[in-house]
């Protein structure tokens, strides 16, 4: 008998059955939730997507991933349970995650390289150990337990498209911890993630607005695409990064990236 559900929002059928394949083929069984969104017709953000189907989870623990994830070993689904089955009910177990007071994103997953086509290990930095705690995680493959997300729906207005889902969901569980919340942790096992993220308009501003919301909680947020300070002037400048920034010539836009990672290092927060 399954004791968890994968939940996926798909708009490309053939990468989706493609996942699937890679999900029957596991050691440990699980129920399967497709929703399909071909054409963008049935939902307009994953939060709203994923919130629909949460009554129809019967299963101890759900999983949410991107249609584009291939499960590289037959035991990775195994291993992603067995982890979570270690964790508290409001914890919130991912593949790839960020820390407030370490630059840098850490997944150990493979992911596809557009200039050869073939896969390769994300150029993140490495975690051993199998399980790391950090502070919030990708949206490629994410989970806990079903009561948990039962209880702490998505935030369908902050994430109003189809990024920083997951992302609001650790920073919820985070800044609920001292009402019983919980923690954040990503594991190691062997999957393919086929595309990587992008920033664009929704990204940025969903961001902000991400950061506006946990204001009070969190002075900076960081998440596997993007950081900010969460007050009105970085935020600011942050928005001015990104449409001035991305406009500079190559060597400019390399100096600045030194500069600001330089500044990142001397400006993250300490973790208690």
């Amino acid at each position: 008998m399954s004791n968890v559900t994968i939940v996926s929002c798909y708009n490309n059928e053939k990468m989706y059955q493609d996942f699937v394949s890679t999900l029957k083929a596991q050691t440990c069984p699980c129920e399967i939730i497709g929703i399909d969104n071909r054409g963008n017709k049935a939902f307009t953000s994953c939060a709203g997507a994923y919130n629909s189907v949460i009554e129809r989870v019967r299963t101890k623990y759900v999983i949410y991933s991107h249609q584009d994830i291939l499960l590289k070993g037959s035991d990775c689904l195994e291993k992603f349970v067995g982890f979570l089955e270690g964790l508290g009910r409001e914890d919130i177990l991912g593949v790839a995650g960020v820390r407030f007071d370490v630059p840098g994103t850490y997944a150990n997953f493979m992911h596809l390289n557009k200039a050869t086509g073939e896969m390769v290990k994300a150029g993140w930095n490495q975690f051993e150990g199998g399980i790391m705690e950090c502070d919030t995680v990708d949206e490629c493959f994410f989970g806990g337990r079903t009561e948990h997300f039962r209880e702490n729906p998505f935030d369908e207005v902050v994430c109003d498209d189809w990024h920083l889902y997951a992302a609001e969901a650790c920073l919820n569980t985070k800044s609920n911890y001292v009402k019983g919340g919980g923690h954040v942790y990503i594991c190691d096992i062997n999957l393919a993630h086929i595309s990587d993220g992008s920033i664009n308009f929704p990204f940025i501003k969903g961001f902000c607005k991400l950061c506006r919301k946990y204001a009070e909680d969190f002075p900076y947020i960081s998440v596997t695409c993007d950081y900010s300070k969460t007050d009105n002037f970085h935020l600011f400048l942050y928005v001015l990064r990104h449409y001035v920034y991305d406009k500079l010539p190559k060597p400019v836009r390399k100096f600045i990236m030194s500069a600001v990672c330089y500044y990142r290092r001397k400006d993250l927060p300490k973790r208690e």
